[in-house]
């Protein structure tokens, strides 16, 4: 996994996002597809890929101060190590970005009197 990862990662960097990147991000969903059982991963690289071919761009936007290219970065990022914690806990919110799943406010709790 790591070889697709960096290759990614270089293409983006040297290139950006395009029909390289998009067969990139294919062969890591096929990664994932043979050598985990993370069928939620496999999702999401298959609609940020399709997000890319429809869009020329990925548009999936968790980090709002980044524009496409960045955010593909972040989630590259997070793929890489996809087993720790808190890149899950984020995974599961860019998740739901790309499903229109809005995320829950949380509650604003009542302030205690002393």
């Amino acid at each position: 996994m790591k070889q697709h990862i960096d290759s990614i990662k270089k293409t983006l960097t040297g290139e950006g996002i395009g029909a390289k990147v998009i067969d990139q991000l294919k062969e890591l969903r096929e990664w994932f597809k043979a050598n985990r059982e993370e069928p939620g991963y496999v999702k999401m690289i298959r609609l940020a890929y399709e997000n890319i071919e429809e869009n020329n761009d990925y548009t999936f936007l968790y980090l709002e101060e980044e524009d496409g290219k960045g955010n593909l970065e972040y989630l590259i990022d997070l793929l890489a190590d996809y087993d720790n914690k808190y890149n899950k806990e984020e995974l599961q919110d860019i998740k739901n970005l790309m499903l229109g799943i809005e995320p829950e406010e949380e509650e604003d709790q009542p302030e205690v009197a002393e």
